[in-house]
């Protein structure tokens, strides 16, 4: 299983040679809230590339977190007799928070690396 886990984080393309280290360094700060307020970071700090790639990202990532939220809400007061669908909703909630920690642990070691699973799926570019 944990195998498994480290194929699919590694299949996205690592793209940290897009930026220099000095761009980086001075994005780390804001590039966490890229994947906890990704607008935020977005639009004050638009001259760092790293900032704009991870932010990119982060508003993907909450994108699809406001179609789980709909589809939750349209979902959740159907099935609350059915066990499974809630357990499904859970375990889908537990992914993308999952995958906002592994965009927070990336920036934080200085990576330009998408998010797996969603990195092909992008609203935004």
């Amino acid at each position: 299983m944990r195998n498994i886990i480290i194929k699919i984080i590694n299949s996205v393309p690592d793209e940290t040679n897009k930026f220099n280290e000095s761009e980086i360094e001075d994005g780390k700060d804001m590039g966490v809230l890229c994947y906890i307020m990704p607008l935020l970071p977005y639009f004050l700090n638009k001259k760092n590339n790293y900032v704009k790639y991870h932010s990119i990202i982060g508003m993907n990532l909450f994108i699809i977190s406001i179609f789980y939220y709909i589809i939750f809400k349209m979902i959740n007061p159907i099935s609350n007799d059915i066990v499974i669908v809630q357990v499904i909703l859970s375990i889908i909630w537990l992914l993308l928070l999952i995958l906002s920690c592994i965009g927070i642990s990336n920036v934080c070691s200085g990576k330009a690396r998408g998010l797996p699973l969603i990195n092909k799926i992008q609203i935004l570019k």
